[in-house]
């Protein structure tokens, strides 16, 4: 009986080990659960305050809209229409890789909007007609935050250089590595856009839908190119320009990475 005993008791025991792993894997399965809902939360998060941001935008203007935001965050309306604007919107809606993200890309319009300008102001283009595609131009950097106040290279620099968008004053190597790209993707997108404004337009509207869509097709480029820059640093895969673009894609890429390795400290 003892013995039989003794085998209840063991029985008992795989029980109760049975027991603990189920409720080790309950316990886990929680934990991702709670893990995805936390997730989940900060994404929508993250939508909402694009959405709103966006939505202001849209009724009262993205200068105004930034202005309020910056209002709220003690950040003066000065500061958030430039580059560290862009910097505050991405850290919102994407932390650290969003931060990166934004500030290359509002570098990246600021860039290829002044490249724009110089090529309409020494195209031979009649006057009006420059002027109307100027305003396509502005009209483009105004839409992306940061780009517009980028154009002022000295300033956009010492914000940089501030160490306003990290967590300590970045190196003057940095700052420099920042500065050259800058140079490098405004002259590449000079020559292309030079090529654009030598062409022949039949008026001043064709003219600034010529510019509009050149710019913002390069652009759009030179964003997704920031977006995988910033990705690369949040999956810890490094911060490096691979390459294997055309002119302007690889300096927008080489843009990026100096800001990446700026304010991530990669």
């Amino acid at each position: 009986m003892s013995d039989g005993s003794g085998g209840a008791g063991g029985a008992s025991g795989a029980g109760d080990s049975s027991n603990s792993g189920a409720d080790a894997a309950s316990a886990a399965e929680a934990a991702s659960a709670v893990a995805d809902a936390v997730s989940q939360a900060v994404d929508a998060l993250s939508s909402a305050v694009s959405s709103a941001v966006s939505s202001m935008a849209e009724n009262v203007g993205l200068s105004q809209a930034l202005g309020q935001l910056g209002q709220a965050l003690g950040i003066s309306a000065e500061d958030m229409q430039g580059i560290i604007g862009a910097a505050v919107v991405g850290a919102i809606t994407g932390g650290l890789p969003g931060a990166v993200a934004a500030v290359a890309q509002g570098l990246i319009g600021g860039s290829l909007s002044e490249a724009a300008h110089d090529a309409v102001a020494s195209s031979g283009m009649p006057a009006a007609m420059q002027a109307v595609a100027d305003m396509a131009i502005n009209s483009f950097a105004q839409g992306v935050p940061g780009a517009f106040n980028a154009g002022n290279l000295q300033g956009t620099i010492s914000s940089l250089a501030s160490g306003v968008l990290g967590s300590q004053v970045p190196s003057a190597a940095d700052v420099g590595d920042v500065a050259r790209a800058i140079t490098g993707l405004t002259d590449v997108a000079r020559g292309t856009f030079s090529g654009l404004a030598s062409g022949e337009f039949s008026s001043a509207t064709d003219a600034a839908s010529a510019f509009d869509g050149a710019v913002r097709g390069a652009f759009d480029q030179g964003s997704q190119i920031a977006r995988d820059v910033a990705t690369r640093m949040a999956d810890g895969r490094g911060v490096y320009a691979e390459g294997g673009h055309d002119a302007l894609g690889n300096a927008a890429e080489q843009l990026a990475v100096s800001a990446a390795r700026l304010i991530g400290g990669n």
